[in-house]
């Protein structure tokens, strides 16, 4: 079987075995990557493991117009994508034994780059207030609002909410652009996020996050102005059109407010490491905070928890009056 042929099978098999579409699209890129690279289509069965490890370093040599949010020049993959290029690879080859297209794991030959642990960052309170206060000094705002000023004060009230949204609940992007306003429980202070999963084949997982009063009365307001309270269907965060956010559009409008306030590397995922480590600052246990994130395991958790460990043992340094006092 032709590469391109075996790529096709398994990207139906993917899809059909409910994998997102982000995963589809990561994927096609990864293997039409390695089509591209490879001479003339060749049978799947005869790409060899030095192959493989050839495409591999030519990933981590050649530069890729970067697929973020940001505009930004042609870059190096970083270790940890060529890692999933990996994993990618093997999942194909897997695939392929399975279904008796190919006989030899090429890639189990291969070894993985490790790749170090991406430095997490958290929001700090003044970069927090700065991006609030952008909102309300960018856009018109008006207590009754016109044809000139609906639009902008909408706007307004949407941003707001999806900020405090995300800083108080630790979602993910794709788990809040998912949302319908019947996910939520203003009075509770309550929504069901959907995780990462298969949700068509029910393998997916929903899980209760928590929010304040704060939080409740930004979506309040922005849903009354909306006029949507009672709009059970519809998405709980909307575009203008009133189409629901995906993750792409969603990234690039916090890079944006960002940029408006001053704030550097501003995106989505950064709420959800400052509501991790705040978690874990005041207080709150490693078990319930990975429950409350959707994690399967503790390893990010633990990364979480040593971060703020180390913001605990600097504050002791600098509050201690034994070392403050020199005694």
């Amino acid at each position: 079987m032709k590469l391109s042929l075996a790529i096709d099978g398994f990207l139906l098999a993917k899809r059909v075995a409910g994998c997102s579409p982000h995963t589809i699209r990561n994927y096609k890129l990864t293997l039409r990557r390695l089509q591209h690279f490879l001479p003339a289509d060749p049978h799947l069965a005869a790409v060899t493991a030095d192959q493989v490890r050839a495409f591999l370093d030519h990933l981590m040599t050649a530069q890729f117009d970067h697929p973020g949010v940001a505009h930004r020049p042609p870059q190096r993959l970083s270790a940890k994508t060529i890692r999933n290029v990996h994993i990618c690879l093997s999942s194909l080859w897997t695939w392929a034994i399975a279904e008796g297209y190919a006989t030899i794991h090429v890639v189990r030959a291969v070894a993985a780059p490790t790749p170090e642990p991406a430095l997490i960052v958290p929001f700090t309170r003044d970069q927090v207030q700065a991006l609030l206060r952008s909102l309300t000094h960018s856009l018109p705002w008006a207590s009754s609002p016109d044809t000139q000023t609906e639009i902008p004060r909408r706007r307004q009230l949407r941003d707001r909410a999806i900020i405090l949204f995300l800083l108080d609940t630790g979602v993910r992007s794709s788990e809040l652009c998912a949302l319908r306003i019947a996910d939520v429980d203003l009075v509770a202070g309550s929504a069901r996020a959907r995780s990462k999963g298969r949700l068509n084949t029910g393998q997916g997982k929903e899980r209760p996050v928590r929010f304040g009063p704060s939080t409740a009365r930004a979506l309040w307001q922005y849903l009354a102005a909306r006029d949507a309270l009672d709009a059970k269907s519809e998405p709980l965060f909307a575009t203008r059109s009133d189409r629901p956010l995906d993750r792409r559009t969603l990234a690039k409008h916090v890079h944006r407010l960002g940029e408006r306030a001053g704030v550097p590397d501003c995106h989505p995922h950064r709420f959800r490491h400052t509501f991790a480590i705040n978690y874990l600052r005041n207080g709150g246990d490693v078990f319930t905070l990975k429950d409350l994130l959707g994690h399967t395991s503790l390893d990010m958790v633990q990364r979480y928890l040593h971060i703020a460990q180390v913001d605990i043992e600097n504050a002791h340094r600098r509050a201690s009056p034994v070392e403050g006092w020199r005694l």
